[in-house]
């Protein structure tokens, strides 16, 4: 049996695996998109949460003017007056 070459052949072989080097590309502007010749709009500013502050503090007082008077009347009964 004659050698013709080594197995499998070339055209079958999986090709050299080697890791993929990352390349950084700048990015690029969509060519459908007009070129921008103004810098973009400022941010607005984030909303002011003060009044969620003193709305949850308010909360938190009437339930605590709520739930006083159980408390009270618990502690009674536990100490049995």
């Amino acid at each position: 049996m004659p050698d013709s070459g080594s197995w499998p052949p070339a055209w079958m072989r999986m090709p050299d695996l080697k890791p993929h080097v990352y390349e950084h590309e700048p990015p690029r502007r969509p060519p459908r998109l007009s070129r921008r010749l103004t810098p973009p709009p400022e941010h607005p500013s984030p909303p002011s949460l003060k009044v969620f502050a003193w709305v949850g503090l308010a909360l938190g007082i009437v339930v605590i003017v709520l739930a006083l008077p159980y408390l009270v009347a618990y502690l009674m009964a536990l100490a049995g007056l």
